[in-house]
């Protein structure tokens, strides 16, 4: 084979996701041959288990209880396709679709069986998994503030490391990094602030001072186009072995593993022409992959994204390096949906450019995933309010907009009154329902350009902007304390509910989010001294 189609082979095999395995048939016996990244990363298997008998690589996740399977291609010389389940190195469960494909020499026997998983969870999964997408995910997920100090994580951060979440938040997180990588965190922290988002590989040290090996994602959390937090994705990899690269060096196993694969694999010349494309387009795209050979060059990616991607197709014929790119795709019957493409240059011995090999793969739930979490990161989830998080944030917007531009704002802080005995009454689920309704009365109360969110337990708070006079102030209290007085009946109980009512009116500029709302706190304790279901109303 020319070196040409040894380095299209092997940029196939670098880019796609599916994991892939050869077996060699020698007689009775079965030699593994291959494994690519993808199936040496994610089932713990490394380049030592190339060339084992069958029995010994039957330890391995990969070949656990299908023997049952490698029989069946063996007897039928036919292709079997069939589900199981995977563990992973990290300990995620993965469902993966599994296709043998018997390779036959000239007398039909079969010499080589090829083996190619396609992981199929995101199908497997449901939608009430979104929910705990953050708390049980298996990987670690942690929040920090620009500066790097942990403010939130998931169960697994606390699994990886043996500290509890009590003990590191407020605890700058490159504290628990190998002192050998620290430079390496910052530099990490440093580019996911300026834009750039990459994998790194990190050494954590545990409470027992035990190294962790982990590969680390920064991604920001951006509120109204600015960043505000990071979020961090660390994956266990302890257990992964080092990766080998190798490459099949037959035409006809790159055709097999090509057409099986889950993404879309495309061949354009420099013209921008179709080549080849393989027929998971059909499932990605709903366009069959032999009608788009007559279309023009991507002719279904965004008018606002083809500029981009052209010019990285160019700038990669020019360099020879790869490129990746996040656009959107038109779906032939789902509209629009977000597409990743890792473009790879191919060249002859020349070095004249041949053809651009380009992986794409639908990656519009990845997308919704990172939306879930946005969401998380800043609502309440029992009434779909703002949360404290956000509230500060956009107090301290507020509080800069005053110092510009002279302008009077309010925090009104409210709880509800004697709310321990409703729940002890009447159970936490009418507690829930009565949060929930109090909120949606508390909001309907405010404009669309004040804030309301939900502080924790019956606690909420509120901005009020554009405050000309205390006048407004008091009219607004009124209007609350009005609504709440209406009739409540809750799953068919009746409760009566009333709120007491704390206010900061600041007037002046030099304050801060933390002083402000100390103040309405105060005018809220003087309140509940005072008798509850009243307002007190403090000058700042």
């Amino acid at each position: 084979m020319s070196k040409a189609k040894l380095s299209l082979v092997k940029a196939l095999m670098d880019g796609i996701q599916e994991m892939v395995y050869i077996v060699r048939v020698e007689g009775d016996t079965c030699y593994c041959e291959f494994l690519n990244r993808a199936v040496m990363e994610k089932l713990d298997l490394n380049e030592n288990d190339i060339g084992k008998k069958t029995p010994e690589f039957n330890g391995q996740n990969i070949l656990n209880n299908i023997e049952l399977q490698f029989n069946q291609v063996l007897k039928s010389k036919e292709i079997v396709v069939f589900e199981n389940i995977f563990i992973t190195n990290t300990g995620e469960r993965i469902f993966g679709e599994t296709t043998l494909t018997p390779i036959l020499n000239s007398e039909a026997i079969c010499t080589h069986i090829v083996g190619i998983i396609k992981d199929i969870t995101n199908v497997k999964i449901t939608q009430s998994e979104y929910q705990s997408l953050f708390d049980y995910n298996t990987d670690a997920i942690f929040t920090v503030d620009l500066n790097g100090n942990i403010l939130g994580g998931n169960f697994t951060v606390e699994q990886i490391s043996g500290y509890s979440m009590e003990e590191m938040i407020g605890v700058n997180f490159i504290d628990y990094v190998d002192p050998a990588d620290r430079e390496s965190a910052r530099k990490c922290l440093r580019l996911s602030l300026e834009g750039t988002y990459k994998d790194y590989r990190l050494n954590f040290l545990d409470k027992t001072g035990e190294r962790v090996g982990c590969l680390i994602k920064l991604t920001p959390i951006k509120l109204n186009n600015e960043i505000t937090g990071i979020f961090a994705v660390v994956k266990d990899m302890r257990e992964l072995d080092k990766l080998v690269g190798k490459y099949i060096e037959s035409q006809k196993r790159f055709q097999i593993i090509a057409e099986n694969v889950q993404d879309v694999v495309i061949l354009m010349n420099k013209r921008k022409e179709y080549l080849y494309v393989s027929p998971s387009s059909k499932e990605v795209f709903g366009f069959n992959n032999e009608s788009i050979g007559e279309k023009p060059a991507f002719f279904n990616i965004h008018s606002d994204d083809i500029e981009i991607l052209e010019q990285q197709f160019n700038q990669s014929v020019l360099d020879g390096k790869s490129y990746t790119v996040h656009l959107k795709a038109k779906h032939a019957e789902r509209g629009w949906i977000w597409t990743e493409i890792n473009g790879n240059p191919v060249f002859d011995e020349q070095r004249n450019f041949q053809h651009m090999l380009m992986i794409a793969r639908d990656m519009t739930l990845q997308k919704e995933k990172e939306e879930q979490l946005q969401y998380f990161a800043y609502h309440d989830s029992l009434t779909g309010l703002p949360n404290r998080r956000y509230f500060k944030i956009h107090l301290s917007k507020v509080i800069e907009c005053q110092e510009e531009k002279d302008t009077s704002f309010a925090v009104i802080l409210l709880d509800i009154d004697d709310f321990k005995n409703i729940n002890d009454s009447f159970g936490h689920e009418i507690g829930d329902s009565v949060i929930q309704e109090f909120s949606d009365r508390l909001k309907s109360t405010f404009r669309e350009e004040d804030v309301v969110a939900r502080l924790g337990g019956d606690e909420f708070i509120a901005l009020l902007t554009q405050v000309e006079k205390e006048e407004d102030i008091v009219a607004a209290v009124n209007k609350i304390h009005q609504v709440m007085e209406a009739p409540w009946s809750i799953q068919k109980t009746d409760v009566r509910i009333t709120t007491s009512i704390g206010v900061a009116y600041s007037t002046t500029t030099g304050t801060i989010a933390t002083s402000i709302i100390k103040s309405a706190d105060e005018a809220m304790y003087e309140v509940k001294k005072a008798g509850k279901n009243l307002y007190q109303i403090n000058r700042s």
